[in-house]
């Protein structure tokens, strides 16, 4: 009889979900987390903070009178080595105050190398050697004391020779920013970046760079152009890694009638090259503008999976799309959420319990964060779940799994960044019922 208590009491405890709690200051404004889980299961947030509560936003001033590209704003970690429970005092990352460019559209990313290193990945304020005017680049540091000190920036893409503030507009020359990282379980790190440097006043649309560490970021191949000039120049990059070391990297491509397209596209050779992006489906989006919305990428084996959202949708909402030949193709696109009134903010988690799928969504109230569970890759989902939190506005969620094969989530609520972990629904053998996350 003990043994059977024991085990409902099992499938009681992982069919649970923890309650959330707050990770950043309450005193200080928060947005935009991101987080990454290591190999020991220690639990990795980032942040953007943006001042006390309270304070005004810092930005540059647009000449034209226009939305100012410009953010001056800090990046925040925090730790936690019991799964998610506590947390340590918050560090800041960036050497210099004010250095972010910080956006919840263009935010920092996080990863954690084979051996704990902590690698981080942001946009920044600079200023071009070459022309003497202020752009946005992309920046690494890396922490090998686990998040305590970062080392010095290195900034990844290389001075733009031109001045394109006509182009960019809104106190920026150049930008090479809104990318993304994946870290690989063999020490690898790959960044990418959207790139102004092939801009033109026909086609104000952004490249798409790489550079590449083989060596846990100690050191980094030189910059590399993958595409050139066809791609949403604010629809933040993400990346994927498959347990084969094939690394995917999902964008927004722009046809020459302005059709913004979710695209995923693969390198099996350590990002040495990529094949063609791969729609990954949707209604047609024409949009003359730049929706920032990205396509996040999630891989299990064969199956790739992407979220992402689409303005041309009624109403507008996150598809979501499964490959199931490597991404070489992807079945029809279904909606995630069909009874919201609007959703958006995709997360994409594949861990072995299952898929975790997150966003934020009006559902007949305020913003929340809800999610949904597949334990059949991606074929059939779970009811949608809104995750609890207190009362007011949640938003941009982002995820990351666990090793018992949960998810642990974190999102900006009101300006705080909450964090919970979550499981898949399991079914319990001895007591013949389902579990709900």
């Amino acid at each position: 009889m003990r043994s059977v208590l024991f085990v409902l009491a099992l499938c009681l405890v992982h069919t649970a979900h923890a309650e959330g709690l707050t990770v950043s200051d309450p005193a200080r404004r928060g947005q935009a987390p991101e987080v990454a889980v290591g190999p020991d299961g220690s639990v990795h947030v980032i942040w953007l903070d943006k001042g006390p509560v309270g304070t005004a936003d810092r930005h540059g001033h647009d000449k034209s009178g226009g939305h100012s590209h410009q953010s001056f704003t800090d990046l925040m970690y925090a730790r936690s080595d019991d799964g998610g429970r506590t947390f340590t005092e918050a560090r800041r990352v960036n050497a210099t105050d004010g250095d972010v460019w910080g956006f919840a559209v263009g935010k920092p990313r996080i990863g954690i190398g084979p051996t704990g290193i902590v690698h981080v990945f942001y946009p920044a304020n600079a200023t071009s050697t070459r022309t003497g005017k202020a752009v946005a680049s992309s920046v690494y540091v890396r922490s090998t004391d686990g998040g305590r000190t970062f080392s010095a920036p290195v900034q990844m893409n290389a001075d733009a020779e031109t001045d394109l503030s006509e182009l960019v507009h809104g106190g920026l020359s150049q930008a090479h920013v809104f990318g993304t990282m994946a870290v690989a379980p063999g020490g690898d790190v790959y960044t990418f970046w959207l790139d102004t440097r092939d801009m033109t006043a026909e086609r104000t649309l952004s490249s798409i760079f790489v550079r590449a560490s083989h060596d846990d970021g100690a050191t980094f191949a030189p910059e590399r152009r993958l595409f050139t000039g066809d791609a949403c120049p604010c629809c933040q990059l993400t990346a994927a890694l498959g347990a084969d070391g094939a690394v995917y990297l999902g964008s927004r491509t722009v046809s020459p009638d302005n059709l913004r397209m979710p695209t995923v596209t693969v390198s099996r050779d350590r990002g040495e090259h990529f094949g063609p992006r791969v729609s990954t489906g949707g209604a047609p989006w024409t949009l003359e503008g730049c929706p920032l919305k990205p396509v996040a990428v999630a891989v299990s084996g064969e199956h790739v999976y992407t979220l992402v959202h689409n303005g041309a949708e009624q109403p507008p909402g996150v598809l979501f799309a499964r490959s199931v030949d490597g991404g070489r193709s992807f079945e029809p696109a279904i909606r995630i959420h069909p009874e919201a009134a609007v959703s958006d903010s995709p997360a994409l988690v594949s861990a072995w319990r299952g898929l975790y799928a997150f966003w934020h969504a009006k559902a007949g109230g305020e913003r929340r964060i809800y999610m949904r569970t597949s334990t059949d890759q991606g074929a059939s989902w779970s009811a949608v779940t809104e995750i609890e939190a207190p009362a007011g506005a949640a938003s941009y969620p982002a995820a990351a799994a666990m090793p018992d094969g949960s998810a642990f989530v974190v999102w900006q609520q009101g300006e705080q960044i909450m964090a919970a972990k979550v499981w898949t629904p399991v079914t319990c053998r001895l007591c013949g019922s389902n579990g709900a996350s």
